[in-house]
Formats: structure tokens, sequence, C-alpha cells
């Protein structure tokens, strides 16, 4: 861990030199990545790979610390005004878009696999392997379309369709998951159970969101910032951990409250713990995000690897003919009901902005085999990183010039929604200063705030 904790100082690093420079042709996750495999290749020439291997996390630890503080500051940073705004079409993409994805995929795959032009895979493993494969994570399209300015509506359908396309894939893939090798699975049975873990998971993160936001309102925790904070983080995690132990879905859970936290808990913190979970949050999310890009290019040149290039190639063709599958059609559905429609340029930003990442990566740690076999889970393992790297790499380091070359609006001298960049900077704290509870007991409404935690 020591090494990983000295190449994500030299990834931060890299990430200031490449801001000073204004290097946006590079963006930085690509830049991770290629830093990892630089570093994977060294310990596999210097011999000590194997025992790396026993260092890095398992499926297991990248749920309980890599991905929590990703998906809760993702929601935490949504802005409460765009979100609504966007909110029908950012729920038809993730939600309908993220099953049709599945579908297309997890059919396509079956069907090459039986015919035999790629590996066999059974019907219930396509599909979990169609579902771990939807959960989009365009972090290195995000940076460009910061670093560019795209317009707001480009930005936030992109933003807000991946926020929520996480959860949904995760609990989609659970699903799947449970079908494989089950006795008599069925397709009825998959979707109650789907609806259950979604919708239930989603209430509890909800509701803790609002019991720690009437918890803040009702004490005078702000005087005492240090145990404001503890109690804060504690409310943030919480539901993450309560819905994993009902085998429930704490992606879900955490990501409806970070949403709810922001709009309803953070007014009622005061200044100095508005300003420390912000930037908490944030350093959290970069540290975990920079760490598994890391990961995923010390995997290239670490793990050992089952590599069926048929498979991969026809993973790689049918990631990009899902997404397409999903944003044309859908995009035209949304326009039959939008006063401003979403244009040609946006539905093909959009669907070339279907980056895969963290979340597919850390699913096919857990593949489930349906005759146990461990090849199967190794040939998934090599062709979502397969993917993950191509969908990074070609279509992330690709944004710029299509963005260029389609000549895509610009926002009009407004920050882009939804920035999640980890570098913003600090204002000057005052524990007297406007905005928290060091000045005026409580927030405005019932739980406090107008619902603005200040990041979007």
């Amino acid at each position: 861990m020591a090494i990983f904790s000295a190449t994500l100082v030299g990834c931060a690093l890299v990430s200031y030199g490449l801001a000073r420079a204004g290097a946006t042709f590079l963006p930085d996750c690509i830049a991770y990545v290629l830093i990892g495999v630089v570093v994977g290749s060294v310990l596999r020439l210097s011999g000590v790979s194997a025992a790396v291997g026993y260092a890095l996390p398992n499926q297991s630890q990248f749920f309980l610390f890599i991905l929590p503080p990703i998906i809760l500051e993702a929601g935490f940073s949504l802005n409460k005004a765009d979100f609504v705004q966007e909110a029908a079409p950012i729920c038809l993409f993730a939600l309908v878009g993220t099953v049709v994805s599945t579908a297309v995929y997890g059919v396509g795959m079956f069907v090459v696999g039986i015919t035999g032009a790629a590996y066999t895979f059974s019907f219930w493993e396509a599909m979990a392997f169609g579902a771990l494969i939807s959960a989009v994570d365009p972090v290195a399209t995000m940076a460009v379309f910061s670093a560019l300015r795209v317009n707001k509506t480009l930005h936030f359908l992109v933003f807000g369709e991946s926020v929520v396309n996480d959860a949904v894939s995760i609990v989609l893939y659970r699903t799947c998951a449970r079908m494989v090798g089950s006795a008599s699975p069925t397709l009825a049975g998959a979707l109650a159970d789907f609806v259950y873990v979604f919708v239930g998971s989603a209430v509890i993160g909800a509701a803790n969101g609002g019991l720690a936001a009437w918890t803040l309102k009702r004490t005078s925790l702000y005087r005492t910032p240090s145990l404001e904070m503890a109690v804060f983080f504690v409310f943030a995690y919480l539901p993450y951990f309560l819905c994993d132990g009902l085998r429930m879905s704490g992606i879900m859970a955490i990501l409806a409250n970070g949403v709810t936290l922001a709009h309803y808990a953070f007014p009622n913190l005061s200044r100095v713990a508005q300003l420390g979970a912000q930037q908490n949050f944030k350093t959290l999310a970069y540290l975990a995000e920079t760490f598994v890009f890391v990961y995923l290019g010390t995997a290239l040149t670490t793990f050992n690897h089952s590599w069926h290039l048929l498979t991969v190639g026809w993973g790689i063709l049918l990631v990009l003919v899902s997404r397409a599958a999903n944003v044309f059609p859908l995009a035209a559905v949304a326009n039959r009901y939008r006063e401003e429609p979403i244009s040609r340029k946006t539905t093909v930003v959009m669907w070339f902005s279907g980056l895969r990442g963290a979340i597919a990566f850390a699913l096919s740690l857990s593949f489930p085999a349906e005759d146990g076999s461990g090849e199967t889970r190794r040939v998934v393992i090599s062709t979502t990183l397969a993917i993950v790297l191509f969908t990074v790499i070609v279509l992330g380091g690709g944004t710029m010039p299509l963005l260029r070359l389609l000549r895509v609006d610009t926002a009009e001298g407004e920050a882009p929604a939804g920035d999640s960049s980890a570098f913003l900077p600090l204002p000057a704290v005052s524990m007297d200063a406007p905005g928290g509870r060091g000045d005026a007991e409580g927030g405005g409404g019932d739980w406090g705030g107008d619902g603005s935690n200040g990041s979007g």
C-alpha cells in the first residue's frame, strides 16, 4: 500500500501540472491509467507483483471503502434546480436506458456465445455481464466538458445520468446475479426483486438524510464543530452499511442520502462545517477515483488474465451498439415532451460519453459463474478491463476533438452544473459568516436552508 500511496501523491502532482499547463487534451484519468500501467510493469519486472496482489482491495473492500465516497459526493454535488429541470430525461436515460443497454448487451453476448463466435455464457450470466457493463463513468468526458464550458443541458444530462445510472446498474446486476444458478429463475421474479431493492434502498437513504437534517436543526451541535462534523459524517455513510446488512443496495441508499443531505441537512451546519463537508467529500472522492484508475492500469500488467480476443472485440462493439440503442431512441421520446429539444449534436456526444470505469470493474470482480468455474469470472474481468480502458482512452481522449468537430454550444458566462472538481479554492472561513448556523440559529424552512449546497 505504500507504493500506491506514493503513486496517489504523484497523480495529484501530475493533475496540478496539467492544470497549470492548461493541458486539456489529456484528461487526468487517462494519465492515472498510464501511471498505473508503468507502476504495474515495474512491479511485475521486479518479481513482486504477486505480493502486491494480496495488498490490493477485493470486491468486498471495493464496495466498502472505494465506491461509497465516489457515489456520496456525486449525489451531494447535484444542483437541485438543474436536476429538477432535467429530471425527466435524466431518469429516462438512467432507468429505462440502463435496462435497454443491459438487455441489448446481454442478449447480444448470449447469441454470439451460443453461435461459437465468442466465449459461451448462460442467459443470466450474459444478462449479469450486460448489467455491470452498463454502468457509465464519464469522468474523462466531464473534465473536458468543464475545461471547454459546454452548455448546461449537455453537461447536466451526462452528469445526472451517470450519477443515477451507477445505482441502477448495481441493483440490476445484483438482481441478475441472483438468477445465475437459481433453480427457477423468472423475469417476473427478477423484476420484483429489482423494484424492491431499488425503491427500498432509496427510501432508507432519503429517510436517513431527513433524520440528519432534523437532528442538526433541533440541536446546538454547531457550537462544537468537531462533534457536528462527526455526526454529519456518520449520517453520511450510515445508510450504506444499513442497506448492505439488509442485503439491499448500499450504493442506491448512499446516493439518495447524499442528495437529501445536500438539500436539507447541509444548510443546518455551521459555516466551518459546511466548508469542511464540501472539501472533505470532494477530497475523499478524488482519492477514491484516482486509486481506481491507477488500479486499472496496474491490473492490466499484474493480474493473471484470460484473454478471449473475439469476446473482447464483440464486447466493445456491443457496448457501442447498446449505448446507441439507449440514447438515440430515448432522446427522440424525450423531445416529444420538451420545449427545448435535445439536439442531434448533444445526442451524439451523449452516446460518445458512455465511458465505463470503477463500478463496472468492481462488479466484475465478484461475477457469478453458473458452473462455479473461475474461468468464466476471469474472462469477464479481462473483457471488462479491456472495455474500460478502450472507452476511457479512446472515447475519453476523443471527446475534445468530437466537441470541436461538432462545434457544440458553450455555456454563456456560467459555471458548468454539477462540476465536481476536487480542486476548488477554499474561501476564508469565519465562524460568524452568513450562510451557516454560526450567526443565526437554524436555516430557512422547516428543515433549514434553501436546498443549495453551494457546490453546483
